[in-house]
């Protein structure tokens, strides 16, 4: 951590920061996920400040033989940290049987943690971290779906009770290919409810609007609903 932070070295330190939270940023804007371009520019930028803040406390507290200091800096950094969880933990949802926004929370982290490296002066590291974490979101995406091959999702069944059953459903589901991992079953009187969650081996809409289509020819089914698990 160096102390010589004149206007050209914070200039470069902030805009690296702007860069690669901008880089990061649009990668989830462009998906549509939580905590999209501008949030990971502000948070990448907090970061590098706050680094950079640490970096000017360290210079202006040194004592006169300039052995000891007066401040534990670092505990700047790991404030920042801590309290980055918090906007983590935001954009994670969980509908149901299905968590979304992990992978954005992890983003949220790395920017922090990028943000940090700028505003401490290891450029070289902050932007493999960039890069590292770009192939990971562009690249690695790709790679998961080579090697699933699989589709995700929730499926949820409302009937009447006195037409059809628990039962008949499961066998239409599983006629349609669809593997349930987990299942809940509900009834009320006449009014039954099933939800499953499961995968199926077909990529594509096609094949969940065939497992709809069926579910609903089936007599005493009032409405069906699919849910992806993106």
């Amino acid at each position: 951590m160096t102390t010589d932070l004149g206007l050209d070295t914070l200039l470069v330190r902030l805009g690296l920061g702007l860069v690669a939270g901008a880089l990061l940023g649009w990668n989830r804007e462009e998906l549509g996920h939580p905590a999209g371009l501008r949030t990971m520019v502000l948070i990448c930028l907090a970061a590098c400040t706050a680094m950079l803040l640490a970096n000017w406390l360290l210079a202006h507290t040194e004592t006169p033989d300039t052995t000891v200091l007066r401040l534990d800096l670092m505990r700047l950094a790991q404030g920042v940290l801590a309290g980055i969880g918090f906007i983590g933990a935001g954009t994670i949802l969980k509908q149901g049987s299905i968590v979304r926004g992990v992978t954005t929370a992890a983003t949220v982290w790395l920017a922090t943690v990028v943000g940090l490296c700028f505003g401490a002066g290891a450029w070289q590291l902050g932007m493999a971290a960039t890069a590292g974490g770009l192939v990971v979101l562009q690249g690695l995406k790709w790679v998961e779906a080579r090697l699933r091959r699989r589709s995700y999702g929730s499926v949820t069944v409302v009937f009447d009770a006195g037409q059809t059953s628990h039962a008949t459903l499961l066998a239409v589901i599983e006629a349609q290919g669809f593997s349930l991992r987990s299942a809940r079953f509900e009834q009320d009187g006449n009014r039954g409810r099933l939800r499953g969650l499961g995968a199926h081996r077909a990529c594509g809409p096609a094949w969940s609007l065939a497992l709809i289509a069926a579910l609903r020819s089936t007599p005493g089914v009032e409405r069906v609903a699919w849910e992806d698990a993106a």
